[in-house]
């Protein structure tokens, strides 16, 4: 890669040309007219960064290059471990709540939220659907319970891409382009969801088929995350999270009391400090370092990636759509964090290495290798009913890329949703900040609105339709009766405690 950006000027000229010629060519893929519209913008703009190796010996230049790819790598590892902080220190603060969370999803649009919001705080889907997958094994959620918590994974892992772009927002046009990746990602993700969740709620298809091929042999086995056995180390350092503890208060059968601790060792191991306390710095801290070393990685990436590494790489990858699938997906099932290849693809597309377009098929194979890790994890714990919900992840991302992905025409409006809130963003950055907003905070707000109007006896929908019709004495009626279950629901309370006496 170092060797790369030595190229003469000459050569690289010849490739830049040579990328963007008109004539078609059989290997690469084509860029349709209607997936472009007025927010497209040059992906190959010159870099202030060019002047880094020119004036310079080859053997300094090699020596700078190498130094600024070791330094990206450092930068990348420190970002790693601050996104596992935030992921542990969420998880120690709200572990005493897991169990009354997942008892929430006893519906699809409650389950659809927990999936969502909780993956956001997490930052980490590979997480909440492991965790899910344990909880059917453990009969304490359903399969039909666990399909719509990972299809609100889906959208909540998106969330971290979205804030690495912002590390670029000092540049225009290198945040539009981040931007247009990590939006790529939650539009595909938001409109599978709105495709496949009503016709999951009407008819079950990836319930059914899920657990039809649930029924062939299961066997156990794993496979350790080469990031987990780098980034745990150090992360053990400051905190250690008792994941068998958590699972067993999530699946009810540990109560979680002042004398049940959380933490396995760390720092924080034996202070006088609450595990809501603990969490809460963890989780300061984490967001401090995911701040600097994204602002280290990019400078780094901008280093190496100089203008013929980005050309070079971009002829890579216009081979073939499916074979960038396919290497998304191999990646991430290596990885096994879908958080971090993506989080590497956005300033990368940021700084112009590939389009939106060569990106896009790329966000889809992250979606398929990170389903790896659910169906590892269901194969370890043996149990049909895990390896639905896992298989259920798996034909949830699949549909969506047969609905989005091989028909040029359905991308328009995943690439097209994407440009547009890239370049408005970019126009003006709060737009970005209302989007995380709207979309991880408003959204799964109304939704949880909507399914207490329509749930709770109809309760809720009865008062909206009082209140729309003004019917006073309807309203009064309405008390009435909601103060007598009230007062029934006591006495019931009363004498069912007076009969343990």
């Amino acid at each position: 890669m170092v060797a790369i950006t030595l190229l003469s000027p000459d050569t690289y000229n010849k490739l830049k040309v040579s990328n963007f010629s008109d004539s078609s060519s059989d290997a690469g893929t084509p860029h349709y007219s209607f997936d472009k519209g007025p927010f497209e913008i040059d992906y190959y703009d010159e870099d202030d960064d060019e002047v880094t190796y020119t004036g310079h010996s080859l053997l300094h230049n090699i020596l700078l290059g190498l130094f600024y790819f070791v330094a990206m790598l450092a930068a990348l590892y420190f970002f790693m471990v601050a996104v596992k902080f935030i992921e542990s220190g969420f998880t120690v603060a709200l572990g005493c709540d897991a169990k009354r969370a997942f008892t929430i999803a006893d519906n699809p649009l409650a389950g659809l939220v927990l999936g969502l919001v909780s993956t956001a705080l997490l930052h980490s889907s590979s997480t909440i659907t492991s965790t899910t997958v344990a909880l059917v094994a453990t009969q304490g959620l359903t399969i039909r319970q666990g399909v719509f918590i990972v299809m609100g994974a889906n959208i909540g892992t998106c969330v971290t891409c979205i804030v690495v772009a912002f590390g670029q927002i000092q540049t225009r046009s290198r945040f539009q382009r981040a931007m247009e990746t990590a939006t790529v990602h939650t539009m595909f993700n938001l409109w599978s969801v709105f495709v496949m969740f009503p016709l999951e709620v009407i008819s079950h298809p990836l319930e059914k088929l899920s657990v039809m091929m649930s029924n062939a042999k299961t066997s156990s086995g794993s496979f350790a995350s080469p990031v987990d056995a780098v980034v745990k180390p150090f992360a053990n350092l400051l905190i250690r999270v008792d994941t068998q503890t958590i699972l067993d208060i999530t699946s009810g059968t540990k109560e979680c009391t002042s004398e049940v601790s959380l933490l396995s060792g760390g720092a924080f191991e034996g202070t006088s400090l609450s595990d809501g306390q603990i969490g809460a710095i963890v989780v300061v801290i984490g967001f401090l370092m995911l701040a600097a070393s994204l602002i280290w990685f990019i400078q780094m990436l901008a280093k190496v990636f100089l203008g013929p590494t980005k050309v070079l790489v971009s002829r890579m990858l216009a081979f073939n759509g499916y074979v960038n699938i396919l290497a998304g997906a191999s990646i991430t099932f290596v990885v096994q964090s879908s958080t971090v290849v993506t989080c590497t693809f956005t300033p990368m597309a940021g700084l112009g290495v590939f389009t939106l377009e060569q990106v896009y098929p790329l966000i889809l194979g992250t979606n398929l290798g990170t389903c790896g890790t659910a169906l590892l994890a269901s194969l370890v714990v043996g149990d049909k009913q895990a390896v639905a919900v896992a298989l259920a992840h798996l034909w949830f991302n699949i549909s969506g890329i047969i609905l989005f992905y091989p028909i040029p025409f359905m991308r328009r409006p995943v690439l097209s949703w994407a440009r547009s809130i890239a370049f408005f963003s970019a126009s003006w950055a709060a737009v970005g900040v209302f989007f995380i907003f709207g979309t991880y905070l408003v959204l799964p707000g109304m939704l949880i609105g909507l399914e207490q109007l329509c749930t709770a006896s109809k309760t809720g929908l009865k008062t909206l339709g009082y209140i729309l019709s003004g019917g006073r004495h309807r309203w009064h009626i309405l008390l009435e009766h909601k103060y007598a279950d009230r007062e029934e629901r006591r006495r019931r309370e009363e004498t069912a405690m007076l009969s343990e006496l």
